[in-house]
């Protein structure tokens, strides 16, 4: 289990303190996949440096298995792989098969004990006709795959990635999704990621934090949040197009055309509104073929928060 208690973290910005994290208390078990998802500047990454002993809280802890990272106890760290975005994660003039090498020493491990670990990857990512090859002449996607493959190693109870997918092609991306609810859900560990791909995180998380200047508004699951931010959807089918409806009528409403053509259209419809469109496209004798409800997606929601 991994926790945090009234943790925070302030920069001095000159004469103004800049909140990054403040007051974050959170609970993360094991067999699960936690998305942290927020606007930029919302405090992903430094909970995640934070998590993994790169900054100093200011205040607050982390705490292991209920034992307390900070201020001195970094044994802990042990049990932790993690992907940085932005960070040089392995070293670019090493060959993928020489990072392995030394980070596996640095580990304590000798590269006969992961090799059987190492190979997998290497097939999964598709990576065996590169490992001698500098991995600074590779793609930012190679690169991203060596990253996760040397933080995963040593085998660790906790995963923190930022950003895991960045730069991967969609079946490098789907190889990556597989291997991270593989970890999760079978090998029972702990995963966390951040991603500003919404799509990503919906598919892969349990839970999700939201965080907003540094603070979390929500921590729960990902129905639970859309459903309370955003209202509940319904998609109609018409055997009409849009020109049997009145301009003004559809003017004043807040139902979004998804498709007119071929002489038919498909609405999306808040529930609010749906009584009243209904009996206004039977009172024009518009024929209805079908009427759907469809629960927001994360993405429509986060981009509705950021347009209020």
């Amino acid at each position: 289990m991994l926790e945090t208690i009234c943790l925070a973290k302030y920069y001095n910005n000159g004469s103004q303190l800049v909140k990054a994290l403040d007051n974050v208390t959170l609970t993360f078990e094991k067999g699960k996949v936690y998305g942290v998802v927020g606007h930029n500047g919302a405090g992903k990454t430094t909970l995640i440096k934070l998590l993994c002993g790169l900054v100093f809280p200011t205040t607050g802890s982390v705490l292991i298995d209920k034992k307390p990272l900070y201020p001195d106890n970094f044994k802990l760290l042990s049990c932790i792989g993690a992907i940085l975005e932005g960070s040089r994660n392995i070293f670019w003039n090493l060959t993928p098969i020489q990072n392995v090498r030394y980070f596996s020493m640095l580990r304590g491990l000798s590269y006969k004990e992961v090799a059987p670990i190492v190979e997998n990857y290497f097939e999964i990512f598709e990576l065996k006709s590169k490992l001698d090859t500098p991995v600074r002449n590779l793609s930012q996607g190679m690169k991203q795959k060596i990253a996760i493959i040397v933080s995963l190693l040593h085998n660790p109870d906790i995963l923190l990635l930022d950003e895991p997918t960045l730069g991967l092609d969609p079946n490098s991306s789907n190889s990556m999704q597989k291997l991270i609810r593989d970890i999760a859900v079978n090998k029972k560990k702990l995963v966390i990621i951040t991603s500003h791909q919404l799509s990503l995180i919906e598919k892969l998380s349990d839970e999700i934090v939201f965080l907003s200047k540094g603070t979390v508004c929500y921590h729960g699951s990902i129905k639970g949040f859309v459903s309370g931010k955003s209202k509940q959807m319904y998609i109609l089918k018409l055997n009409s197009d849009l020109r049997s409806i009145n301009g003004d009528f559809l003017k004043n409403r807040e139902f979004v055309e998804i498709n007119d053509k071929q002489n038919l259209a498909t609405l999306s419809i808040p529930e609010d509104e749906l009584n009243t469109v209904l009996r206004y496209l039977v009172s024009k004798n518009i024929s209805i073929l079908s009427v759907e409800k469809r629960m927001p997606t994360l993405e429509e929601v986060f981009l509705n928060e950021a347009t209020e």
